[in-house]
């Protein structure tokens, strides 16, 4: 072959190599682009994309003057991408010691899944963590603010808020009983980053922006509740008692506008106290109430006609046998007017009564004023009390329930039956919560309606009853706590404490109980304070562990809500009875 056509041969097979080969590269780019390229896509949208969580703001939690009881603020939150962290181990090793948590956790979080490309470290980390965490320049660590969950106003009805768990749901009290209000939305954002995991650009429609919860403003006002708080918390500790608790509601409305237990315990660090000191006792904790739960039982006499106030009984001078029981007085009542049974508390009087209402009538009337079921609060856990069905009552139940034994009530049931008998015999439902409201001020609901459960009693007994019940702080159990310019009405009770599980009471073991309405002209709050377990030796009767208290409560919260005094200059006692009321 001459060495020109060798040449050309040459050429042509180079040619044709080329040819071959470029076709080969566009059948290969073909496939990608056709077969490869949504697996490809994906590939790489795993490695570059980061999707970015927002969290959106959680409704506060307000008084009845738009106090903020539970908000939120934008605290710094320190995440990870795990999938640019070279050494998850070195890595944690490095965060423990600027955030002083523990080391193995913080690889488990970076560890499982490692496709994750976003892990919580830290939320609401402070100041000095922040800039720790910055200076270790870790590639894949970052910093972003995000609401977090605050109680300003610290403990101040911690039983009533609530608190949120670590991923700020809604675990006890308004915020879960009211999560699907307050709870916000979360949105996200998709962001490119490049192979140092620096944002580049954002994905274009990614933006999904949060929605923030609802507001919810409470019956409660924050200064009654301190008062309250305050008081019950001073004769907890001045008598060495076990526990506490208080309530003041206005008896025309089912409003609540104080309610505490004490020991109480701080919303932004409820994980760190027992389950017992978070339980609502108003609520949840049924007492044999003792003597504050004589006017039940009077108020169904005078319905059923069966005594009169200015009725005379024969006391027994403080022994009455019945049976095989023997029932005994403080003091040796001889005869006493009905009235002054009330007044001196006498429990052989009460006795006699319920022998007169017999088992039936006294049942029905419990049930009318919502003993043995709950009281529809707009809280959770509220117990239904116990109160034995009329099968299981026996001629011990006849004398024993009069005195308040032999059943168990909640303080909140203790307290809306007790408002039924001052507000004309209207048995309404309570509440805490007044409306739901967006972050405009604009009402999504309205609470404000006044439920009624029905009727407790006829409006002349309840009239009744209220000038008995001002007997009682005039001249009978109640007498500490005859104010100046208020007439009160109201009820002590001193109880022994049932052995849990067993027969009988603890010994030295009492529960003392105040309850009392102001001022009686026109009823307008109605307090309830108990004290479990105060030291018999310093004192353990209602009228000293427990009236205290609701009296220094009246005396501030009455001049507070501008009520107007309902006694004479002269001190004369004053009982109107206002016909709006029936």
């Amino acid at each position: 072959m001459r060495p020109a056509d060798q040449r050309t041969w040459v050429a042509q097979a180079l040619i044709g190599s080329i040819c071959v080969m470029l076709v080969g590269l566009i059948g290969w780019l073909v496939r990608i682009h056709a077969v490869q390229r949504p697996r490809l896509l994906a590939w790489s949208y795993r490695r570059q994309a980061n999707t970015l969580p927002l969290r959106g703001r959680r409704g506060a939690v307000l008084d009845r003057r738009h106090r903020v009881l539970a908000g939120s603020q934008d605290l710094p939150t320190i995440y990870a991408d795990p999938r640019a962290i070279e050494d998850h181990g070195e890595a944690a090793r490095r965060l423990a010691r600027a955030l002083a948590l523990p080391a193995g956790a913080i690889k488990q979080a970076l560890d499982y899944p490692s496709s994750r490309g976003y892990v919580v470290i830290q939320r609401g980390a402070g100041p000095s963590e922040v800039e720790g965490v910055k200076l270790l320049k870790i590639r894949g660590i970052g910093v972003h603010s995000e609401p977090s969950r605050m109680y300003p106003m610290g403990s101040l009805a911690a039983h009533v808020v609530g608190f949120v768990g670590s991923e700020g749901k809604g675990l006890e009290g308004i915020e879960l009983a009211f999560e699907t209000y307050l709870g916000a939305r979360p949105g996200r954002r998709v962001v490119f980053r490049d192979f140092r995991r620096r944002a580049m650009f954002q994905e274009k429609d990614s933006y999904v922006p949060p929605r923030d919860g609802l507001h919810v403003v409470l019956t409660l006002d924050a200064v009654i509740q301190e008062v309250v708080e305050r008081e019950v918390r001073k004769q907890v500790e001045h008598f060495g008692a076990q526990s506490g608790l208080g309530i003041l509601m206005n008896p025309k409305t089912g409003e609540v506008l104080a309610m505490t237990s004490y020991p109480t315990f701080d919303p932004s660090r409820a994980r760190s106290v027992p389950a017992d000191v978070r339980r609502n006792r108003v609520l949840t904790d049924p007492v044999e109430p003792g003597s504050i739960f004589k006017p039940y039982i009077m108020a169904a006499a005078l319905a059923a006609g069966l005594a009169r106030p200015e009725e005379t009984i024969f006391c027994h001078n403080g022994l009455y046998v019945t049976g095989k029981r023997f029932l005994h007085d403080h003091h040796a009542y001889g005869n006493l007017t009905v009235a002054e049974v009330l007044a001196k508390s006498s429990n052989v009087g009460m006795a006699i009564l319920g022998q007169r209402l017999g088992n039936t009538r006294m049942y029905t009337s419990l049930k009318a004023f919502g003993f043995g079921e709950a009281a529809g609060i707009d809280l959770p856990g509220e117990g239904n009390g116990l109160l034995m069905p009329l099968a299981k009552w026996n001629s011990y139940s006849t004398t024993s329930v009069p005195m308040g034994q032999e059943l168990a009530v909640t303080p909140i049931q203790i307290a809306t039956a007790f408002s039924s008998l001052v507000n004309g015999g209207r048995l309404l439902r309570p509440r805490v919560v007044r409306a739901v409201i967006d972050k405009y001020g604009g009402v999504v609901e309205d609470h404000r309606a006044v439920i009624g459960r029905g009727e407790a009693l006829a409006p002349a007994t309840a009239a009744t009853m209220s000038e008995l019940l001002v007997k009682v702080v005039n001249e009978g159990t109640g007498r500490k706590c005859n104010l100046d310019k208020w007439q009160v009405m109201g009820k002590t009770g001193t109880a022994q404490v049932p052995r849990r599980g067993r027969r009988g009471y603890e010994p030295d073991a009492y529960l003392a109980s105040f309850i009392a309405a102001a001022p009686a002209s026109d009823p307008s709050v109605v307090v309830l304070v108990m004290v479990r377990k105060p030291n018999r030796r310093i004192g353990y009767y209602g009228s000293v562990v427990a009236l205290p208290a609701v009296r220094a409560i009246l005396e501030e919260v009455l001049p507070y809500l501008g009520i107007p005094p309902d006694k004479p200059v002269d001190g004369s006692t004053r009982l109107v009875w206002d016909s709006r009321n029936n």
